[in-house]
């Protein structure tokens, strides 16, 4: 082994080369292990990935169901709202129908036996109408 001119011999560098290659060898050995398990966790990760993206796709599938569900809704309770008002329209002419034959009535009794005592008694829900007592004890259902 010859020194060379700084005093350093060839030897001594190698063996430390040696050393310091060990030292890295030992290091990628620790990095390709933990790259593996780096390996394995991303393969999870895409699995899991996937999955999401599958539920995510799932999920936008019944929102788009869900909101067909409530648009068709909407249009039912739309349609259901018209009916109400032309069911009530039947109703505030069906109650003037009513207002006009109670008065119809009422002139009638006076014109033929009189200002008498008229009483609404026993509703017959059927009729949807109550029962006429005349002071006269006449009844008229």
């Amino acid at each position: 082994m010859k020194k060379s001119s700084k005093g350093v011999g060839l030897s001594k560098l190698w063996s430390r080369r040696l050393e310091l290659r060990a030292g890295g060898n030992k290091l990628w050995a620790k990095g390709d292990k933990l790259k593996a398990e780096g390996d394995k966790l991303k393969a999870e990760g895409y699995k899991l990935w996937a999955k999401g993206d599958k539920l995510r796709a799932e999920g936008d599938r019944l929102w788009a169901k869900g909101y067909k569900f409530k648009t068709e809704g909407k249009k039912l309770t739309a349609e259901g709202d018209r009916l109400w008002a032309e069911g009530a329209k039947f109703e505030a002419e069906g109650d003037t129908l009513k207002a006009e034959g109670d008065e119809l009535w009422a002139n009638g009794v006076v014109a033929a036996r009189g200002n008498i005592k008229m009483e609404w008694t026993n509703w017959n829900n059927k009729k949807r109408d109550y029962e006429c007592h005349l002071e006269t004890g006449e009844v008229f259902k």
